[in-house]
């Protein structure tokens, strides 16, 4: 049994067997020692500030198109809500939704003849607000929700970073570096 504790507090993060010399103790004795220490291994706390992970934007294909902006939004310790994207790179960047025609929320087009029979078709629309809930994961994604950067920078190669300011409704921001990445390229894992 002090075997299988053993192993467990190696698989915790930030804790090294070599760095953590378990004593020669009864195993009664040793699961007092280690399950605080196990414990504090489950609970990995919410950072207070929400935080955001692997930003990317994929350039356009064609000179002139909008790019398209891509990130992890992990929540912080209370709710947040995303208001605004801003970056040098480009002139205007809106968020944005993509959804089926027929999706519950979709805008309504009937009645307009050159948007027959486009029901499963796929059709944007600008969010004004994006809701970060505490300790949540919120995804841009393609075929999602996603940033669109509008008259991008010319000099804004692939590798290179784009800066982008996250503004929440309270005014607290949030900045990060999105890599960029070629039109067909994949994206940051």
């Amino acid at each position: 049994m002090p075997a299988t504790i053993a192993a467990a507090l190696a698989r915790c993060a930030r804790v090294r067997l070599r760095a953590l010399p378990l004593p020669a103790l009864p195993l009664p004795a040793l699961s007092l020692f280690a399950l605080p220490l196990l414990a504090a291994c489950g609970t990995a706390q919410a950072p207070a500030e929400p935080q955001v992970q692997k930003a990317w934007v994929r350039l356009p294909a064609v000179p002139g198109r909008p790019a398209a902006g891509y990130l992890t939004l992990v929540g912080g310790t209370g709710d947040a809500t995303l208001v605004a994207v801003t970056t040098p790179a480009a002139a205007r960047t809106e968020l944005h939704e993509t959804m089926k025609m027929d999706a519950p929320g979709a805008p309504d087009h009937a009645g307009h003849a050159a948007m027959a029979g486009m029901s499963g078709a796929t059709t944007m629309r600008p969010l004004q607000a994006l809701p970060i809930l505490a300790g949540q994961t919120v995804k841009l994604a393609p075929g999602a929700r996603h940033l669109m950067l509008f008259d991008m920078d010319a000099k804004v190669t692939p590798g290179a970073s784009v800066p982008l300011r996250l503004e929440l409704a309270d005014g607290r921001t949030l900045e990060t570096q999105a890599k960029a990445v070629a039109a067909g390229d994949a994206g940051v894992e």
